[in-house]
């Protein structure tokens, strides 16, 4: 059977959207901003600089200094003087912080879990591997020009 991209990708955009707009309103309600969700969720795995965090999260160091800052106030995170460069300082998530995004991580797995209890089992034990790999292909074609120069109208007023 014939893929149709188009449905795909509507489908997608659908999907992301809405988990845009759900994840944003369940994340505030524990005191986090989206972005401060991801820094918590990227620091989990392990501690990294500024500089680390920032590509990680796709910010500017500006960005991601206040965040820092914001998480750092909140005693989610803290900056400890790097080992190898005592110029360098490194970000590390408290017991505090784990303990938060845990429980942010077990809350939304929980509303996934709903969401997808109608499928087949066969279908919700393929569906994270099919997403990771749409996710990685979709971050490979990010050096593709998606729209071509000439489609592309500046509005002028």
């Amino acid at each position: 059977m014939q893929v149709n991209n188009i449905e795909l990708y509507r489908a997608l955009s659908e999907l992301a959207r809405r988990y845009q707009f759900r994840n944003r309103d369940e994340v505030c309600c524990y005191g986090l901003t989206v972005s401060q969700c991801y820094a918590l969720q990227t620091l989990a795995r392990e501690p990294l600089t500024s500089g680390g965090l920032s590509e990680a999260l796709g910010l500017d160091i500006s960005s991601t200094t206040r965040l820092v800052d914001q998480l750092v106030r909140k005693k989610l995170v803290l900056r400890k003087r790097s080992p190898e460069d005592a110029r360098v300082k490194d970000i590390e998530i408290t017991d505090a912080g784990n303990k938060l995004i845990a429980r942010i991580e077990n809350d939304l797995a929980n509303v996934v879990g709903e969401a997808v209890k109608g499928l087949s089992a066969e279908v919700q034990r393929a569906l994270p591997e099919v997403i990771r790999r749409l996710n990685s292909a979709l971050a490979c074609s990010t050096d593709q020009k998606i729209v071509a120069p000439e489609n592309i109208r500046v509005n002028s007023r």
